[in-house]
């Protein structure tokens, strides 16, 4: 067998891989702590600034973001003000609401794929675990990776929206 001629057995690199990792997920970890930092000051500015523009929102500035930190209702309360936004910017650029992208349920669903399988990942049943170090790692990587993508997509347009209707406002 090839592979046990490498090490002790077949999975002996795998035993190391913790050892080697630990630095990347010091690293990842404080990456993800300024990710949710940044993100939540978008919310709350997102917000204010429509707001400010005399748009009543369901959502208030604070717990436009505050929601990412509400056990359950974190898995549905973010995208509800996210949407909120989104569809308020929109209609501010547009002068008509329109109905949420696909783009934006895909973001919602890679974050939610994303948070569980890291949740799984940290369970006392599984940490440490092939299933852990093979299946549930990668899938919240990629999952995660893909949400922050989309994510920032979704932040330009209303960005790029709001500029737009500042623009307008100042000009007109």
């Amino acid at each position: 067998m090839a592979v046990a001629l490498i090490g002790d057995g077949p999975l002996d690199g795998v035993a190391r891989l913790p050892s080697i990792m630990g630095p990347f997920t010091v690293i990842a970890l404080v990456v993800m702590i300024v990710t949710m930092a940044m993100c939540c000051m978008w919310f709350y500015r997102a917000n204010a600034n429509l707001r400010a523009a005399g748009i009543p929102l369901k959502h208030g500035p604070t717990m436009a973001w505050l929601w990412a930190f509400v056990p359950i209702a974190s898995l549905f309360k973010p995208f509800d003000v996210m949407r909120e936004i989104w569809s308020q910017s929109m209609e501010l650029s547009s002068g008509h609401t329109p109905k949420a992208p696909p783009l934006m349920a895909q973001w919602w669903g890679a974050w939610v794929v994303a948070t569980l399988s890291m949740n799984l990942s940290g369970s006392r049943h599984v940490v440490d675990t092939e299933m852990d170090r093979f299946v549930l790692t990668p899938i919240a990587a990629l999952a995660g990776l893909t949400a922050c993508v989309l994510f920032r997509v979704l932040v330009r347009q209303v960005n790029t929206a709001q500029h737009e209707r500042a623009a307008t406002s100042v000009f007109a």
